[in-house]
């Protein structure tokens, strides 16, 4: 039998009764150095398990051939980023029963009396800082580590134009606990030693109560919306857009060659727990997009200012793909977009050679339930007493799911 323990903080007053009797009736003990300091007084085989995580697999699969009862001790909680997901993936027929613990989550957001039930979470342990949210609409919980330190988190949101609130937590529940709440500017010249922290980011009071705005509407007349020269999507369209689109609450999208930004606010309404990533390469639209923002009180939207593929690296992977301009980029774009397995693309086209590029670079990229509809949508205006056809320019809207790499 496999038992999975969580061990919380690390410190012998935070292990609840059950789990130190629970160690008592296992037989072999594998974990951290630390870990097993907790449990001096277990009289059965100890192994430490060390960054060469094969030769512990090795262990532990010898020992359950031998129908021991293993505990592997994690720290913290063992379903928060934990040792669990390979032990699952290692022993897939093995009886593994779990045991939570306190994660350094639950500590954290503890120490700063804040509520937890609605924030998001990231690991940047061995990651880029791209996975971070570049608008922090909730309170999110960052695991740092290696060269990812609570510092260059701060310099990351610094660089990007934001000084969020942070708080700090090292080595919490030591005697050399760390804790501090500062703004990004401090936190970057904070010359504490901080290794595998966990930070918390605060979203900004304001957007956290006024999260959706007004921008929450489908088909938003076109006449709300500041255009200048800047070509803009028509409401009529739009709505359909969206709709091949089917953004969810928690969806991350990005609008390439966003315009105005008319369809990126009319998508953060739908994703309104996620982030619309906005790309635009003219300074007129990218100033219209942040007026409009502004206007319709939008603040999960975020302008990337330039071109696709080029600015893809500034990009989390997002669940939603909508095309509305590529500059000849399109092979490109839909080669290295960071679209999950399974996300959602919509292409909108003007030229029928713009639609035959569209459907051969979809099916040679694997993409999958590919569609294609054109649309012409005709508004009646009044003259005087009578009602004249006014034709807008007829419109491809292609969309698809992305298909498993290949």
């Amino acid at each position: 039998m496999l038992q999975v323990i969580g061990i919380g903080p690390g410190r012998p007053e935070w292990l609840p009764p059950a789990i130190i009797e629970l160690v008592k009736n296992c037989e072999i003990l594998i974990g951290g150095s630390r870990a097993l300091k907790l449990f001096p007084d277990f009289t059965g085989h100890q192994y430490v398990l060390s960054g060469n995580l094969s030769s512990s697999v090795d262990v532990i699969r010898n020992a359950l051939q031998e129908k021991k009862v293993v505990g592997v001790l994690v720290s913290g909680d063992p379903g928060f980023f934990s040792f669990l997901p390979r032990l699952k993936k290692e022993f897939p027929e093995e009886n593994i029963d779990v045991h939570p613990g306190i994660s350094s989550l639950q500590f954290a957001f503890a120490r700063a009396e804040l509520p937890w039930q609605e924030a998001i979470f990231a690991s940047v342990h061995g990651r880029e800082l791209s996975v971070l949210p570049q608008v922090i609409t909730r309170p999110t919980a960052v695991l740092t580590g290696g060269e990812n330190t609570p510092q260059k988190i701060a310099q990351f949101y610094l660089e990007r134009g934001h000084n969020p609130k942070i708080s700090v937590g090292n080595a919490l529940a030591y005697p050399e606990e760390f804790w501090a709440t500062m703004d990004a500017e401090q936190l970057a010249q904070e010359k504490t030693f901080l290794k595998n922290a966990i930070v918390i980011l605060h979203p900004h009071s304001h957007r956290y109560s006024t999260m959706k705005g007004s921008g929450s509407r489908l088909g938003i007349p076109d006449e709300e919306f500041l255009r200048g020269k800047v070509p803009m999507t028509k409401a009529e369209i739009r709505v359909q857009v969206l709709a091949k689109a089917q953004i969810s609450k928690f969806d991350n999208v990005v609008d390439i060659g966003a315009g105005t930004g008319s369809i990126s606010i009319e998508a953060a309404g739908l994703a309104s727990e996620g982030v619309v990533y906005a790309i635009e390469h003219n300074p007129e639209a990218q100033e219209l997009i942040l007026t409009n923002q502004h206007k319709f009180n939008v603040s999960n939207l975020c302008l990337i200012p330039g071109v696709a593929p080029d600015v893809f690296g500034e990009l989390p992977p997002v669940d939603v793909c909508i095309i509305g301009g590529s500059n000849g980029r399109l092979a490109e774009i839909l080669k290295t977009v960071p679209l999950i397995e399974g996300g959602r693309i919509v292409i909108t086209a003007v030229t029928i050679e713009t639609v035959a590029q569209g459907l051969k670079l979809l099916t040679d990229n694997n993409y999958q339930d590919i569609d294609t509809v054109s649309i012409q949508a005709v508004r009646w205006k009044a003259v005087q007493t009578l009602h004249m056809a006014q034709a807008l320019n007829p419109i491809f809207i292609i969309s698809a799911r992305k298909g498993e790499a290949s």
